[in-house]
């Protein structure tokens, strides 16, 4: 692509401010161009419109990564967040309305009825997530804030001469700036650097944060929530300028990148929690929570699914890895001395060490509704999981079918009928479920706001609707109104994307 359109990309780069969110589209080699996707068509090629441009351009699929929708907004949003998972990766936004010993049947907004067999089906999820969705991405850059070191600053080795000097990264020898974070493809890449990546995402009181997390080298990764962002409050005469300054190197620079936070550092084998605020003569405190247990089993190099959920109120944070509970602690105004110390409605990523890469994806912050369990912890081989909304009561056996929005379940000790509007989750059994093949290389995926993803083969597509053929559930006319993202790019391995160009 770099050296087959050079001349096309730098007339068309410049975007135009005053005109409402434009499309944005990214090619394999790291490329962009604004403008308006305007289709697809045969082969597949993706129309692309331009209003400096008479006619729209033609790129093929395959020299494309993903092309970002209206900014990542979408125009219609959906009326629930019920969907359903299924065996190939995809899940689908939408209402079980019939289900039987072969087929299930989903009512979406974006592609009307949609009937899939059920052996595909993994997961139904008719109130997911416990409370409405604050915030789903990142699908662009908006919103979203580094907070780099001043350069005029002294170093955490300049500081502290224990501290060994990071190694420059790639580029960074010949004098080409690398940033800390980067934006690619619906992620966030943290190459170099101890940067900040911080966003306001309005945290409610209890709040449910959950993001895919990818890795390479040792995993150290810092997770500030409810973090009010407080500035560094102004030096009185008398104290310590370095301990003010803000070199952000080290646990003790927390509360100068995320104010009064919790912050959680994630690594291969443990995790630790600390309390991150200003003493009243406005020093900065680091204090470390205490937990029964801080052990985990992480790869050096690998992905998991990062799940937090906390309560200001009660105090409690609780930390899933993969859906499988973690740990626990427990804060609060009920013990002396330890008030919450999470102020706002922020959260923050920080990369500790320069040797550490990481990626984060599907973000998703939501009200919590005080769900202590998720349905795939006690997920079998051959038993039907039934987790009820009020987060504590669980079935195991066989779900026969649906009936007048009831689910039809045969339990051990007999036969049960759940209304769905009572129902949370439901994990089918391992052994039930269908195995699938390898995807063509020419799929497209359709990502949804605030998250939802159906995948299949392009024929035809306008700039507002997308006719795809999906191995699991047929030919569909997809809505673009709900999607805010189209993935051209196939892969399973999140290595594949960490080229080192993106």
């Amino acid at each position: 692509m770099k050296h087959l359109f050079p001349t096309l990309l730098l007339g068309l780069l410049p975007v135009h401010a005053a005109e409402s969110p434009a499309d944005l589209l990214r090619f394999s080699n790291g490329d962009r161009l604004d403008g308006a996707f305007s289709g697809i068509k045969e082969g597949p090629v993706v129309l692309w419109k331009r209003s400096d441009v008479d006619q729209p351009v033609e790129f093929k699929s395959n020299q494309l990564r993903q092309a970002v929708l209206r900014g990542g907004h979408a125009v219609k949003p959906f009326a629930d967040l019920s969907s359903v998972a299924l065996t190939n990766g995809d899940r689908l936004p939408g209402t079980v309305i019939a289900m039987d010993a072969g087929t299930v049947t989903i009512e979406t907004p974006y592609a009307g009825a949609v009937v899939v067999p059920r052996a595909n089906v993994g997961m139904i999820a008719p109130n997911p997530l416990g409370g409405k969705v604050i915030f789903s991405g990142p699908y662009s850059e908006e919103g979203w804030s580094i907070i780099q070191p001043k350069e005029d600053e002294p170093s955490a080795a300049a500081v502290n001469p224990a501290v060994p000097t990071p190694p420059k990264a790639e580029g960074e020898a010949s004098g080409k700036p690398v940033p800390a974070w980067s934006y690619s493809s619906g992620s966030y890449y943290s190459r170099s650097g101890n940067s900040g990546l911080i966003r306001e995402v309005g945290m409610p009181d209890r709040s449910l944060v959950r993001f895919q997390l990818a890795w390479k080298s040792r995993l150290a990764l810092s997770l500030a929530f409810h973090a009010d962002l407080a500035p560094v409050p102004e030096v009185k005469a008398g104290d310590d300028q370095k301990q003010m300054r803000q070199d952000f190197g080290g646990v003790q620079n927390y509360p100068k990148l995320f104010g009064n936070a919790y912050v959680m550092n994630l690594y291969p084998n443990y995790v630790i929690l600390y309390r991150s605020g200003y003493d009243k003569d406005g020093k900065p405190i680091v204090e470390r929570v205490q937990s029964g247990t801080t052990g985990i089993r992480l790869s050096e190099t690998g992905e998991a699914t990062v799940e937090i959920r906390c309560n200001r109120h009660s105090g409690e944070i609780s930390l899933f890895l993969n859906d499988e509970f973690a740990m626990q602690w427990t804060e609060g105004p009920e013990i002396a001395g330890a008030p919450y110390s999470g102020k706002g409605g922020s959260i923050g990523f920080q990369v500790q060490g320069p040797g550490a890469q990481v990626r984060i994806s599907d973000l998703v912050v939501a009200e919590w509704n005080g769900m202590p369990d998720a349905a795939r912890s006690l997920q079998t081989e051959d038993q039907d999981i039934v987790l009820l909304a009020n987060g504590t009561d669980r079935f195991s056996g066989e779900i026969s079918g649906l009936n007048a929005d009831k689910l039809q379940f045969k339990g051990r000790y007999g036969n049960f009928e759940f209304p769905m509007s009572e129902v949370a989750e439901v994990r089918f059994a391992r052994n039930r479920l269908a195995k699938n093949s390898e995807p063509a290389a020419d799929v497209v995926s359709v990502r949804f706001h605030p998250f939802g993803k159906v995948s299949g083969k392009p024929s035809e597509g306008t700039s507002s609707s997308l006719t795809l053929t999906s191995p699991i559930a047929g030919k569909m006319s997809i809505n673009l109104d709900y999607a805010v993202m189209l993935d051209f790019k196939n892969t399973n391995s999140f290595l594949d994307d960490w080229d080192p160009e993106f």
